[in-house]
């Protein structure tokens, strides 16, 4: 059974969200010598990877990390799993520094599969419905 989520916990959850979000978006960041140790094969945009919820433990030292991919034929979610947790010191300092907490929570990245389920919902409906 899962606890309720207290409310500085849901506060935490959405501001790292949003804090994650915003740095991955943004390119400048993200120059040719942080993106250099991804071979070519495997180079990820990062701005072209979606955080879709973040879950933070009640102790608020532990994060998971829920993210998609925009453009699933780009890059694998491997590679983005990958990429994030290569990088997950760099996006942890930069959340030490954008957020005033006793502890910089411990980053967990997980692929987000709701959207696909989403996708398998609608067609089973509009399977059912049309049939």
């Amino acid at each position: 059974m899962q606890q309720k989520k207290t409310p500085r916990q849901q506060k935490v959850a959405e501001e790292i969200r949003r804090v994650l979000s915003d740095f991955l978006v943004r390119g400048s960041v993200w120059n040719s010598n942080v993106l250099q140790g991804s071979s070519a094969s495997t180079a990820v945009d990062p701005s072209m990877i979606s955080i879709s919820e973040v879950v933070v433990s009640s102790c608020l030292k532990h994060a998971k990390v829920f993210f998609v991919p925009i453009s699933a034929g780009a890059t694998s979610r491997e590679d983005c799993l990958s990429f994030l947790e290569k990088h997950s010191p760099l996006l942890r300092h930069h959340l030490g520094s954008s957020l005033r907490l006793k502890f910089t929570p411990d980053l967990r990245f997980y692929v987000d599969h709701s959207p696909e389920i989403g996708e398998k919902i609608s067609g089973i409906l509009a399977k059912i419905s049309g049939g």
